[in-house]
């Protein structure tokens, strides 16, 4: 069923690029660019999330930020002409017409009939390097130049109506059982979780539960391992991952034997394959409660708002202080740094909500791994 629940995470992201391009569309320019950096981090390899962001902040005539994530479509797609074409418009802008020249060129090299790049053409021959081509970008010509926003692909609820027309059609010829059994596979969770049976503990994983000797950071009895696994393996199956992966670091961080420390294993993995989102994080932790035994919750997911101090930031990453409940400024629960496997621009006078994953460290502290950031604007 974990791949069942990706599916259903790819139909919220393209719901969230939908509504994003349909705030765009509208001339909602700004409510699309918050709907959309909030996300930054879960859509860096997503072509169509750069394109419509770059638009967003052409239009509204922010072009340093237009031009980062054009630069970052392009990184996807290097010969994408509407990303050329936007990349041009902006050399325009800057008064690089060289360079505009080189890129509208370009784009009739891949597509010919570009009517668009031919317009640009003739524009820089008529004004180019005389004050009349400022005052034609001054009226705001230069948007004509602009490439479109993309067309809106179906919607997830269109395609869950869609995908559940046609099973009803395929189904009509067949027994009213049938039918239930095929909506209930597609749409609702099955009774058992993929990965619950096959993390099953055998006969052999029993017959040796506990080690004798060594050193652990948790001893626990027979009685608690074989009580902490099963656990491990109900909360999984309800979903409660969060929950799940609490009792497995309790067995890794114990003297449980190998043979049940492998199936902890085997059951992480299925968990490690669900993505969390925002909206999708449904057992919370307190900051407290992780600070105080923080290899407990190492990898779990946590939700938590403040502001950000102490940034860095190079072309890859960004990590800052989050200061925990700091948001009106009144109480400090506590400081955690965050690791963003990104280039994010943080504003460090606005709060700001991270989701990310517990990264536990050996001396007993630990970070956060950015997973998502949302900052309003």
């Amino acid at each position: 069923m974990a791949e069942s629940y990706t599916h259903i995470d790819s139909f919220m992201k393209d719901n969230i690029l939908h509504n994003a391009l349909r705030f765009a569309k509208k001339g909602n320019y700004g409510d699309a660019i918050t709907i959309l950096e909030r996300e930054i981090l879960r859509y860096r390899d997503s072509f169509r999330f750069y394109y419509i962001l770059a638009l967003s902040c052409l239009r509204t005539g922010d072009f340093g930020r237009a031009y980062t994530y054009f630069k970052s479509a392009h990184d996807i797609k290097n010969r994408d002409v509407n990303v050329l074409l936007g990349i041009a418009a902006l050399n325009m802008k800057r008064g690089e017409n060289a360079r505009a020249v080189d890129l509208y060129l370009k784009v009739l090299d891949i597509e010919p009939a570009n009517k668009c790049a031919k317009n640009a053409l003739s524009i820089l021959r008529k004004y180019g390097g005389s004050e009349d081509l400022h005052d034609w970008l001054e009226t705001k010509k230069i948007h004509k130049l602009y490439p479109p926003f993309p067309r809106e692909k179906l919607r997830p609820s269109q395609i869950i109506t869609v995908a559940f027309g046609v099973l009803a059609a395929a189904a009509l010829g067949t027994f009213i059982a049938g039918k239930l059994r095929i909506i209930d596979l597609v749409f609702f969770r099955q009774e058992e979780r993929t990965g619950f049976a096959v993390s099953a503990l055998s006969s052999s994983d029993k017959s040796k539960i506990v080690e004798t000797g060594g050193a652990y950071h948790t001893i626990l009895t027979e009685q608690d391992v074989l009580s902490a696994y099963e656990n491990a393996r109900t909360y999984f199956n309800e979903y409660k991952d969060n929950s799940a992966r609490i009792e497995i670091n309790r067995i890794l961080l114990s003297n449980a034997s190998e043979g049940i420390k492998n199936k902890a294993h085997v059951l992480l993995r299925y968990i490690d394959d669900v993505e969390v989102g925002f909206n999708t994080l449904t057992e919370r932790f307190d900051y407290r409660d992780v600070e105080q035994e923080s290899s407990l919750y190492n990898g779990c997911y946590v939700a938590w708002g403040g502001m950000a101090a102490n940034v860095e930031q190079t072309d890859n990453e960004t990590s800052f202080d989050l200061l925990i409940g700091y948001e009106t400024r009144r109480e400090l629960r506590g400081i955690v740094r965050v690791i963003c496997p990104f280039a994010f621009n943080i504003d460090r006078e606005r709060p700001l909500d991270v989701l990310g994953r517990v990264a536990a460290q050996d001396n007993g502290t630990f970070n956060l791994n950015a997973v998502s950031i949302h900052q309003q604007r």
